[in-house]
């Protein structure tokens, strides 16, 4: 029998190749300027979104989302630029992960945009919606591609559907952003009021709520407490 010695580095470059994370991109950012800003639906020209991971069994692990969040402050500023808002008005925007982190998405600035506040079917409707695709996602009634292309198109369609009770199909959905109805931005110095789901009292830094009425413990296994009602 012949034996044939593999070179080590032939052995270290193939178990880089296994062990190197994966990072998809989900559609290519075709502009970085001028960005349609303060509509329900982010500007798919600038924000076409990017995914981090396709594993299911990753985006379902306690504390995923603590492991990959890192936007830095320089790159949320960017995201400003981009769509053309005056920083100085941040505190009336949240900048979002088009496909959120429990979905698999990434934090490349394409994945990024500053979704108001302000208006109806705001961020807040987007991270209930959140919460809602992975919940379907890890209960098994839903694939985590599916889960990542509809919160990437036009998501509020879709949640308009599930909080109708309405079955999901392709007649619902248009790659047509809905009209937004902008309020006033009020001044930096004044918070922007956001209405929170009833009974919740306060907001995990996973992006979920939570209804305890002792703070100790709260959120424990959702990276702890990021703001209370």
């Amino acid at each position: 029998m012949e034996y044939k010695i593999i070179p080590l580095i032939a052995i270290l470059f193939a178990y880089t190749l296994v062990a190197s994370p994966v990072f998809a991109d989900y559609s290519v950012q075709t502009k970085t300027k001028n960005c349609t800003a303060n509509q329900i639906l982010q500007d798919s020209d600038c924000t076409p979104g990017a995914v981090l991971t396709t594993d299911k069994t990753v985006v379902c692990k306690t504390g995923y989302t603590k492991t990959v969040r890192a936007v830095s402050e320089s790159t949320k500023k960017k995201v400003f630029v981009e769509y053309g808002i005056p920083y100085s008005q941040h505190s009336n925007y949240e900048v979002d992960h088009l496909i959120s982190l429990e979905l698999g998405g990434g934090n490349d600035i394409s994945n990024l945009w500053p979704e108001n506040s302000t208006i109806k079917n705001g961020s807040l409707s987007k991270d209930n919606f959140e919460n809602y695709l992975h919940n379907q996602v890890c209960s098994g009634k839903m694939t985590l591609d599916e889960a990542q292309k509809e919160i990437s198109s036009n998501w509020v369609l879709y949640y308009q559907a599930v909080s109708a009770g309405k079955p999901k199909t392709t007649t619902n959905v248009t790659a047509t952003p809905a009209p937004a109805t902008i309020k006033t931005i009020v001044p930096v110095a004044t918070p922007a009021t956001v209405d929170h789901p009833a009974g919740e009292t306060g907001k995990c830094n996973d992006g979920t709520y939570t209804s305890a009425t002792n703070h100790k413990g709260a959120c424990s296994k959702h990276g702890g407490v990021e703001k209370w009602f």
